[in-house]
């Protein structure tokens, strides 16, 4: 064989293996969806262990003059705050918070976003190296909504010339997610997460007998409504918030009374990390309505704020991660 046809033999076969080998990449990563789902849930919450890794009791930060804050997010443009919203029948207004005190610094008016219900607020990172917020719009106490929305735009800027104001904010790169669940179905979800791994969304119901897990892949552009996927169900109820570190790699989701938490399961989608048996935090102290929970900006420690209930002012808690 002459050296020509060496050379052509060489990049032919490395071309095939590359294309076999990225071929068999979007199969397993980009597809995960089209492959049959199967979360198998073996666990059961009484048997779970209490993390070792975090505090015996959360540390109380600063009281907060938000009534109904449903969501937590930290702000990765802005270090040393936290995003935060009301849920219904309250303002379109975001609220960004001192991760210091609880404080309130500034309120941004979202033109064009209506607040029919948000319920829960996540931040992820693009491959432009842009932040995003993600708005769930998803709350549906009496189950009376055909369709529900995640609101996606990018994260605002603090000027600190803006401090205790309301800000007008025509949100940059608006784009909306519009879905619906399965068979029709109606639920009240209040958990939203995002994976940034994959770039999916996950959304967790709080009144079904077991909270359910649903998912909505990512895609290009959401120009049509879309179709939410049944991933599985898990052994708990009364799911209230949720949240993936920026950098993908813990889960935690709270409900009243309890927060767990899930290393995630490196290079697979989001969901089959569930299926492993999580840790609980220590929930100490408890909330009167602890909807709101988010990892700091590193992705070591956690914050919750609870709604306004039972004539308690809400406290933004700090659960330190000690090894």
């Amino acid at each position: 064989m002459t050296n020509h046809l060496r050379t052509i033999s060489f990049v032919s076969a490395l071309m095939c293996t590359l294309f076999m080998s990225c071929s068999s990449n979007d199969d397993v990563t980009d597809k995960w969806w089209e492959l049959p789902i199967e979360l198998d849930i073996e666990w059961v919450v009484n048997d779970l262990e209490l993390a070792s890794f975090f505090a015996d009791e959360a540390t109380g930060l600063g009281e907060s003059t938000m009534q109904e804050a449903s969501g937590l997010a930290p702000s990765m443009t802005n270090p040393g705050y936290l995003w935060s919203h009301n849920d219904k029948g309250n303002q379109n207004l975001l609220f960004l918070l001192s991760a210091n005190t609880g404080q309130t610094i500034v309120r941004y008016r979202l033109n064009g976003i209506n607040n029919r219900d948000w319920e829960d607020i996540e931040i992820g990172k693009h491959d432009n190296g842009e932040y995003f917020i993600y708005l769930a719009e998803t709350g549906d106490n009496n189950r009376v909504y055909t369709e529900y929305k995640v609101f996606k735009f990018k994260e605002p800027v603090y000027n600190p010339q803006d401090s205790g104001r309301i800000v007008d904010l025509d949100p940059e790169l608006l784009e909306t997610v519009l879905f619906n669940y399965p068979e029709g179905r109606k639920h009240d979800v209040e958990t939203l997460m995002y994976d940034p791994e994959y770039d999916d969304l996950y959304l967790v119901t709080k009144r079904s007998f077991n909270s359910i897990i649903y998912a909505i892949p990512s895609r290009d552009t959401f120009d049509e409504k879309v179709e939410a996927i049944y991933v599985g169900e898990f052994p708990f109820t009364r799911a209230v918030g949720g949240n993936v570190s920026v950098e993908g790699d813990q889960i935690v989701v709270k409900t009243y009374d309890r927060i767990f938490y899930w290393p995630r399961i490196e290079n697979e989608p989001l969901w089959k990390s569930f299926a492993q048996p999580p840790v609980m935090v220590p929930y100490i102290p408890g909330e009167p309505q602890g909807e709101a929970i988010c990892f700091d900006k590193d992705g070591r420690n956690l914050y919750t704020l609870s709604e306004f209930s039972n004539s308690i002012i809400p406290v933004l808690y700090l659960y330190t991660r000690i090894n």
